[in-house]
């Protein structure tokens, strides 16, 4: 063996050493028609036939059969000898059948000349160096899968947006949800539009925080993180969470921000509900006034709902007329404290009386508004109405106005309803107390009442007779008449009575007045509350005409007259003949239970008038 020889021999040994070790590439040789000449062991381990079953064979055998349909083995070929390369990377087949995900080159082997113009064409053959790269390849199918999919979930929910922030050009580059998000000044896209257009959507008390933000993080280098508020949909702010990368260029300044937009709107407003909601609890316990109360829920619920107005009313003793005593309205908007008429507005008063909350989005499109132009001049183009029911009876409501048309959601319902209950349960706590020291107070003043009648009945008994025996009886019946009155009033299982039974047991202890007293009016059953309140004002009437009235003589009369009309209950008490009556100088307890408490128990409202022929007393309620 020559020299040469012998160096050519070390060259082809040293080859087939390094194609030998090469496991994990497989180098295959072609011939110019694609027939296997060579296969490494790498070729062997990942395609798996033998070196022995493959040469000779055609490269055909591991491309798949799709793929030798659409001839793309000779595409290949052709390929590398007009280009000099030809890129693999496609699935492949191997001996059992089975499929990888193959990478790699086709190359031609070029006659041994060093020219730069050597003819491809004439090229002996090719070689072929892949891997298997399926692993990388599922991996990435997968992760384009995901993509696609958070790409439609972010589509479908309407609460991401996508964003990149060029730093040099001052840029801002957004998906269409993040322009939306925004209200940015383009509906396309992948849209370019300046920074500042950006931060002119924040809200103005946000701005300046979140620029300062934006600027740090570009500065420092460090991610960005920033909660902020937009401008949103003119009702209420949108709530945005932004969290951005940086990403820096070659030399180690910040070129970009990519990030991603929240909408946190939901979360932010339910939370900040609650918080309103313990805050009211935690106000009202040191409140004792009623329309001090509904005044603070008023508040509450406008300015956490961002609306124009919100108040509470009682319901008047005709059922259509509601008695607005407190509200509260945003600066300049109109007040409607006072007596409002629902016929005047719709038809839905038949829903809060079943008690049914009635939502009104707005008010020029529901069918159910009579007159919208006058709901719309008093700013309540939208508008929520709620109930409060007790014994079958409407009794207040509570309402919430907005000059705008707007959707009320479940959650500002049920946030509204929440105060609305508490509102109500402090109220009647406060009204329990006051009861409970009235009637302590009542019964007292009522002991003195007694005395004072106990006097007039003796004293006029006496008046009346010579005979002690005969007087004696007189006096002992009167105070058993006065005894009976009295356990009418105060027994504490009351039950329903008929309105006469009531006027007849008051008037017991006047038998010698009797015909002095003229009753009428139909039969009517009253409640055991309506009752109460009414012993308690014809008790307080007939001790004030005893004392100084027209039960003072012996030529005064007193006419009762009462009436229910379509619910509504009217009764008139008037004395005729008596002494020159006057209106007092001072109010005592009587006035306060003839002023205050009767008229309440009937859900109405009383007037006493002190006419030249004796004085008139009047209560209208419900029945």
């Amino acid at each position: 063996m020559t020299e040469e020889n012998k160096d050519d021999f070390d060259a082809i040994t040293l080859n087939r050493l390094i194609l030998r070790s090469i496991v994990d590439h497989a180098i295959v040789t072609l011939d110019k028609n694609g027939i296997v000449t060579s296969w490494n062991h790498g070729a062997e381990t990942i395609l798996g036939w033998t070196e022995e079953e493959i040469v000779g064979q055609s490269a055909d055998k591991f491309f798949t059969p799709e793929d030798v349909a659409r001839d793309r083995p000779e595409t290949e070929m052709r390929v590398a000898r007009e280009n000099g390369r030809a890129e693999d990377e496609r699935w492949h087949q191997r001996k059992d059948g089975s499929r990888f995900w193959g990478s790699g080159l086709l190359m031609p082997m070029l006659p041994e000349t060093l020219e730069r113009n050597v003819d491809r064409a004439a090229t002996s053959g090719f070689v072929k160096i892949f891997r298997d790269r399926t692993f990388q390849q599922n991996a990435n199918t997968k992760i384009a899968l995901l993509e696609q999919r958070a790409a439609l979930v972010m589509q479908r929910s309407e609460t991401m947006g996508v964003y990149e922030i060029n730093v040099a050009d001052e840029l801002l580059i957004a998906d269409a949800d993040m322009i939306r998000l925004h209200s940015l000044p383009s509906d396309t896209a992948e849209a370019e539009c300046a920074l500042d257009a950006y931060f002119e959507q924040v809200h103005p008390e946000d701005i300046d925080r979140v620029r300062l933000t934006v600027l740090e993080a570009i500065d420092s280098g460090t991610d960005l993180d920033v909660t902020y508020r937009t401008n949103g949909d003119g009702i209420r702010p949108r709530w945005i969470h932004s969290q951005a990368a940086v990403q820096t260029d070659g030399t180690g300044c910040v070129a970009r921000l990519s990030g991603i937009a929240v909408d946190i709107t939901e979360q932010r407003v339910q939370a900040h509900m609650q918080d309103m909601r313990l805050q009211f609890l935690d106000q009202v316990r040191y409140l004792d006034d009623p329309d001090e109360i509904a005044g603070l829920a008023s508040r509450t619920i406008a300015e956490t709902l961002y609306a124009v107005r919100a108040g509470h009313g009682y319901m008047l003793a005709d059922g259509d007329t509601i008695d607005v005593r407190s509200g509260w309205t945003v600066p300049g908007a109109i007040s409607v404290v006072g007596h409002q008429k629902f016929s005047a507005f719709g038809e839905f008063l038949d829903a809060l009386e079943q008690g049914k909350t009635v939502v009104i989005e707005d008010a020029l499109l529901d069918p159910r508004v009579a007159n919208a132009d006058q709901l719309v001049a008093v700013q309540a183009r939208s508008l929520v109405n709620i109930p409060l029911v007790e014994k079958g009876r409407l009794r207040a409501v509570l309402f919430v106005n907005d000059a705008r048309a707007r959707t009320w959601t479940e959650a500002e319902l049920t946030f509204m309803q929440a105060i609305f209950e508490r509102t109500y349960a402090a109220i009647d706590r406060i009204r329990s107390e006051a009861e409970r020291d009235i009637m302590a107070a009542e019964l007292a003043h009522r002991m003195k009442n007694m005395l004072t009648i106990a006097q007039v009945v003796v004293t006029r008994t006496l008046n009346g007779t010579n005979d002690i025996e005969t007087a004696r009886t007189a006096i002992a019946a009167r105070l058993g008449a006065l005894s009976d009155a009295q356990d009418v009033l105060t027994r504490k299982n009351q039950q329903d009575a008929e309105i006469r039974d009531v006027i007849e047991a008051v008037f017991r202890p006047y038998t010698a007045a009797a015909d002095r007293i003229l009753v009428s009016g139909p039969i009517l059953e009253l409640d055991s509350r309506r009752v109460l309140g009414l012993s308690l004002g014809l008790h307080e009437l007939a001790t004030n005409a005893a004392k100084y009235g027209a039960l003072s003589n012996n030529v005064g009369r007193i006419d009762i007259k009462w009436a229910v009309d379509s619910g509504v209950f009217s009764l008139t008490w008037r004395e005729s003949g008596g002494p020159p009556v006057c209106e007092p100088n001072r109010r005592g307890f009587g006035s306060t239970i003839l002023n205050r408490i009767v008229g309440g128990y009937f859900d109405g409202a009383t007037d006493i008038a002190y006419d030249p022929d004796g004085l008139r007393f009047e209560l209208t309620g419900r029945v």
